[in-house]
C-alpha cells in the first residue's frame, strides 16, 4: 500500500471519527484556521455546520478569556504542553453564554500543527 493510500484511508478514518462522535469538536490550525468542526459542535453553539467551519477559537470565546485562550495556544503549539483541560465561556450565535469543559489537544504532521477541542460537557447555561 503506498503511503498516498495510507495518507487517504487515515483522512477519511478521522474524518469519520470526528463527524460520528457525540461530544463538540472542533480541530483547527496554529493560526486558529479551522480544519474541520462536527455537528455536534456546530448544534452547541447555535450555527448550521457550514457557519461553524468559518469560525475561529477567536469568534467564540468569550472576549473576557481571550488572553488565557491565547496563552493555552501558544503553550500547546510551542510544545510546552502536549493538552490542557478548562472551563471555558462560549458565546453562541444568539449572543447566549454558555460554560463548557473542554480538553485540547495537539498533533503535529510533517510542517502542519492543529489543536484539537473536545466539549466534554456543559457545565451551565447562562
Amino acid at each position: 500500500m503506498s503511503s498516498n493510500s495510507v495518507s487517504a484511508i487515515s483522512g477519511a478514518h478521522y474524518r469519520s471519527l470526528i463527524h460520528n462522535v457525540n461530544m463538540p469538536v472542533i480541530v483547527h490550525k496554529s493560526d486558529d484556521d479551522v480544519v474541520d468542526v462536527n455537528r455536534a459542535f456546530a448544534d452547541l453553539l447555535g450555527y448550521s455546520l457550514p457557519e461553524a467551519r468559518t469560525l475561529g477559537p477567536r469568534q467564540f470565546v468569550h472576549p473576557s478569556l481571550i488572553e488565557e485562550h491565547d496563552r493555552g495556544h501558544t503553550q500547546l503549539i510551542n510544545g510546552e504542553q502536549l493538552g490542557l483541560s478548562a472551563d471555558v465561556d462560549l458565546v453562541r450565535k444568539d449572543g447566549g453564554v454558555i460554560r463548557v469543559k473542554v480538553n485540547k489537544s495537539v498533533a503535529r504532521h510533517n510542517a502542519e500543527t492543529v489543536v484539537m477541542t473536545v466539549i466534554e460537557g456543559v457545565a451551565q447555561l447562562g
